[in-house]
């Protein structure tokens, strides 16, 4: 029976590995290991024999590496944080390109064969021999006590250097993810101009065009230009046709009557097309499926509140998915590279995780399965579509008196 990998044993994260490793279940030689792009905070490594790992881009913090034999191991990118590698055996090993930062190698062995090449130290005890330098002293009358120069050099202490893995940001809110995000995407798409609350960057190319989702979004990018939009009284007009009726366009005919300053009058057919439009929308299977703001942002303009407060739930439930998700994306982490160990770093992404599934990983995985399997567009799109809509929804909260 072929021993146990270790990259295999710790897919399931620290808290499963180190019980592992307590019972007796993990073997020693784990020579030529590879790890790519493992994130882990306080496994134990102690006493293992890791001679010729390779460690590629790799986060780690908390690690016990103590009297761990790591020669002609190879470090290359990535972080090691509050890592103990005190009695370590590092000949032959090499560091190279990553960030070090409170790491103890106090009583290793073979540090004169240890290569460091563009290494970050900061607060490093042992290596080279080289003990923690001493909080710098605060100034005497504080930062205006300092000059220029120096206030320069504190200011750029304090935020560290960049590093090459994208860091994990599961509390920045979804106008924060989609801004970032788009920067992969080069033009803004469109569609931006249908989440005008999360303050998209504005497409530089408008196709022309005479339907009412033209009309709006062009609309929407002139106000967010700081221009007033002015609107065609023949498109009013239509506008007006088209909410007495309940239209399939209704909602986004209203949308563009609000942006050109014109209220409309509440319809009941119109009440009735948005609510079936946002019940279809909200049916779907699918922990991260869109629903359309413009719906929503129509029914919060006619104050028909009944119907979306119903599935306030549903939405706040998609939008935890959608965030989580893409704050794990954007750091690299996927289904098969130690998401859960992620999920586990922070307390927001627990937050979200038990928001979106109440905590069952089981759904969880496969809604981030099926999430990854989309375009980085298509993931956008959902991620702006369900933050606006939960928005409106929101703002709804409170005057469910007023139902249309």
């Amino acid at each position: 029976m072929p021993k146990p990998v270790i990259e295999t044993l710790l897919k399931h994260g620290s808290k499963e590995w180190n019980t592992l490793r307590k019972d007796g279940k993990v073997p020693l030689d784990h020579t030529g290991a590879t790890f790519g792009q493992l994130f882990s905070a306080n496994a134990d490594f102690s006493g293992l024999i890791l001679i010729g790992s390779e460690w590629e881009k790799c986060d780690l913090s908390k690690i016990n590496f103590r009297e761990t034999d790591l020669s002609n191991a190879y470090f290359h990118g990535g972080r090691l944080q509050d890592c103990d590698f005190r009695g370590a055996n590092l000949e032959g090993a090499t560091f190279e390109k990553l960030k070090l930062l409170r790491c103890d190698f106090t009583g290793c062995s073979g540090l004169e064969a240890l290569e460091l090449e563009d290494v970050d130290m900061d607060r490093v005890v042992g290596l080279n021999g080289e003990e923690a330098p001493p909080p710098p002293p605060p100034p005497a009358v504080g930062i205006t006590s300092f000059t220029r120069e120096q206030r320069t050099a504190a200011l750029a202490a304090q935020s560290g250097p960049e590093s090459d893995l994208p860091p994990f940001r599961p509390h920045d809110p979804p106008g924060t993810l989609l801004f970032r995000g788009l920067k992969n995407v080069g033009n803004p798409p469109l569609w931006v101009l249908d989440v005008p609350g999360l303050r998209p960057p504005l497409p530089t190319r408008m196709m022309p065009g005479t339907s009412f989702e033209s009309l709006y979004r062009e609309a929407v990018k002139t106000r967010m230009e700081n221009r007033r939009p002015v609107g065609e009284n023949q498109a009013i007009d239509k506008a007006k046709a088209v909410v007495a009726a309940g239209g399939n366009d209704v909602a986004v005919a209203i949308m563009y009557m609000r942006e050109v300053g014109v209220e409309p009058l509440p319809s009941e057919a119109a009440v009735e097309a948005l609510n079936a439009a946002l019940r279809n929308e909200v049916e779907v299977e699918d922990l991260t499926a869109t629903v359309d703001p413009r719906v929503t942002g129509a029914l919060l303009e006619l104050k028909a509140y009944a119907e979306p407060l119903e599935h306030i739930g549903e939405l706040r439930q998609r939008l935890a998915a959608c965030q989580l998700f893409m704050s794990l994306l954007e750091a690299g982490f996927t289904p098969e590279n130690n998401w859960e160990e992620a999920l586990d770093s922070q307390d927001s992404a627990l937050d979200l995780a038990h928001q979106a599934t109440a905590g069952n990983r089981d759904l969880l995985r496969d809604a981030f399965n099926a999430y990854c399997g989309l375009p980085e567009e298509v993931r956008l799109k959902r991620l702006a579509y369900l933050a606006e809509a939960t928005a409106h929804v929101e703002a709804m909260v409170g005057g469910g008196a007023a139902v249309a």
